[in-house]
């Protein structure tokens, strides 16, 4: 079922319905061509990628997208092209480097070896949910025990189950439940179409540029999907990746699916500090001092009680990568978020109500992946262009950025289905880890303390 509308556009970053231009092709190559322009590099690489639709069935996508009792379902937004687009601006600059096939192939990976299904508007995974307010939708992320005990506090009463929260929630006004929300560090979005002029970073160079030789060394401070994937693609693009976690809060995804863990940070050297001790935070100085590009995911005010400063870093030279759910200035910065809520907020669940009538969820947790890709870009592009770069990726706005690039219409929507339906080609194939990811700590002695 689509909604009456104007045929597929093609719109600047975050603006939709410009113009048709009737291209749906080469949305990739576009995209390539812009991410490398914001670094003053070319000249446009040849790209490339399979159709949008195409794409979306031949990653598996699918299988994660519509009604649980339903057919699969395709995103009438590009958000392959986007991924396609980001690894082969990877790519042109990075050359023999041993990336994957395609970005899009990145998008539909964790679901795939987790054996994840579509849910509708429950999330791949089952802890985000689209729920109904009072005059509005939100998506309400729970993944952690502690986001249950949090919910009482949100609705003024306790609430056991999902249904008994959905009922509850039904009562109250999204923006009390934003607020409220997110007061209490809780993953919480408004169900919004893609905000106006997003972009897919934001980039301030602080220092001037400087001669880089030999391979970057890139300290990845980041946990979960987005900051590891990135890391992971320099990684392969050549550099040297060292993993700093905390020993008191590893990285979460350790204790998930041990295959996936080690697809992000198998190759990688493995530093483990005790932030509470004064020769671990010293450590983590000389290892953030060191580094050329540093990858984290972290809100503001906990790397600053540590006593780093991000701009501080980039004003020596080297490359910073803030990865947040919604951005590193104002309220913003403390909220929290994950790939799914994240997506809704960037306008993904907005574009498929308008394409399909329905509350849905489309991939997995679809804002890690695109993230990560575009993060791995924007670090290896400002170490290639001398440094002194802080590039600020917020993952909702990498999502409305792909939301805005290309938008089919009903009768294009209805086309791609069609498309994917009929497609017989097979699927991308899934990439393996390079080994097994370091045990934690396993370089703490080495070169980089």
């Amino acid at each position: 079922m689509t909604p009456p509308g104007c045929k597929a556009t093609l719109a600047r970053p975050g603006a939709h319905g410009v113009r048709n231009l009737g291209a749906e092709t080469d949305i990739a190559a576009r995209h390539a061509a812009g991410l490398l322009g914001l670094f003053g590099l070319g000249p446009p690489p040849l790209v490339v990628a399979d159709h949008p639709a195409l794409a979306w069935r031949r990653a598996r996508l699918m299988a994660v997208t519509g009604q649980a009792d339903g057919p699969g379902l395709v995103a009438p937004v590009a958000l392959t092209q986007a991924a396609d687009g980001a690894l082969a601006a990877l790519r042109a600059i990075a050359p023999g480097a041993d990336l994957p096939e395609n970005g899009a192939l990145l998008l539909g990976e964790r679901a795939r070896m987790l054996g994840l299904t579509r849910r509708g508007a429950v999330s791949a995974n089952g802890s985000c949910h689209l729920l109904e307010a009072a005059d509005g939708r939100i998506a309400l992320n729970l993944p952690r025990p502690e986001d249950w005990e949090c919910v009482p506090a949100l609705l003024g009463e306790e609430a056991a189950d999902w249904a008994a929260l959905a009922r509850v929630v039904a009562q109250h006004p999204v923006a009390a439940l934003l607020e409220q929300g997110r007061l209490l560090g809780l993953a919480i979005a408004q169900d919004q179409p893609a905000p106006p002029q997003a972009t897919p970073f934001r980039l301030a160079r602080l220092a001037p540029p400087r001669l880089r030789e030999g391979a970057p060394l890139v300290v990845d401070l980041s946990a979960l999907w987005a900051g590891p994937l990135a890391g992971a693609l320099l990684g392969a693009a050549g550099a040297r990746v060292v993993k700093v976690e905390s020993t008191r809060r590893p990285d979460g995804a350790r204790f998930g699916d041990a295959a996936f863990y080690n697809l992000l940070n198998a190759g990688k050297a493995s530093v483990a500090l005790d932030f509470t001790n004064t020769e671990d935070v010293q450590a983590l100085h000389r290892l953030v001092r060191a580094a050329d590009i540093v990858i984290e995911s972290t809100r503001p005010r906990a790397l600053a009680g540590l006593g780093i400063v991000a701009e501080d870093e980039a004003r020596r030279g080297a490359v910073w990568l803030s990865i947040t759910a919604h951005g590193r200035m104002g309220a913003a910065a403390d909220w929290v978020g994950f790939g799914d809520d994240a997506a809704v907020a960037g306008g993904l669940t907005a574009a498929m109500r308008a394409g399909w009538a329905e509350r849905l969820f489309a991939g997995d947790a679809i804002a890690d992946p695109l993230t990560g890709i575009t993060a791995a870009f924007a670090g290896w592009a400002g170490w290639r262009t001398g440094g002194g770069w802080m590039a600020t990726l917020a993952l909702s706005e990498v999502v409305a950025h792909a939301c805005g690039l290309f938008r089919a219409g009903p009768g294009g929507l209805r086309r791609w289905q069609a498309m994917a339906a009929a497609d017989e080609a097979p699927l991308y194939a899934l990439r393996g880890p390079a080994g097994r990811a370091a045990a934690m700590g396993a370089d703490n002695t080495g070169c980089w303390m």
